[in-house]
């Protein structure tokens, strides 16, 4: 078995991993993602909890889009994500995608996945959509 999925082997309704992904937001990681947005916002350096911003939670999606296993050389065409609430340092999110629709235009494959990421209490913290052209199939 190749590690990289074929084009006609994900169908819709196929969900990815199988496992959700787990995410510990650590200090660390907030730390360095407001130095690389040059975000000093007082929300975000103080406080009894201290809060990561929720963008942060699409810092994971890239371990996410790992997970499809999709050959090199697709492109990601777009996403749209939602932030449903804060999310504090020391949480960890759960992250898991759902194939919702696969089409060919021009001549090219498409796979559009919807996905959610979850804090330790079980509430939505991110979803969102990605549309992605697959790679080419070895």
């Amino acid at each position: 078995m190749s590690e990289y999925r074929r084009y006609d082997e994900i169908a819709v309704g196929d969900v990815f991993p199988e496992t959700p992904l787990s995410f510990k937001v650590s200090e660390k990681v907030v730390n360095g993602f407001l130095a690389a947005t040059s975000n000093e916002d007082a929300l975000y350096h103080g406080g009894e909890i201290r809060r990561a911003p929720s963008m942060i939670a699409s810092v994971y999606l890239i371990d996410l889009l790992m997970a499809r296993r999709s050959p090199p050389g697709g492109i990601h065409a777009k996403q749209a994500i939602r932030f449903h609430r804060a999310i504090a340092i020391g949480e960890t999110l759960v992250m898991q995608g759902r194939v919702v629709e696969k089409y060919t235009r021009k001549e090219r494959p498409y796979m559009v996945a919807d996905f959610e990421a979850r804090g330790s209490d079980g509430t939505l913290v991110t979803s969102g959509r990605i549309t992605s052209i697959w790679g080419k199939d070895q």
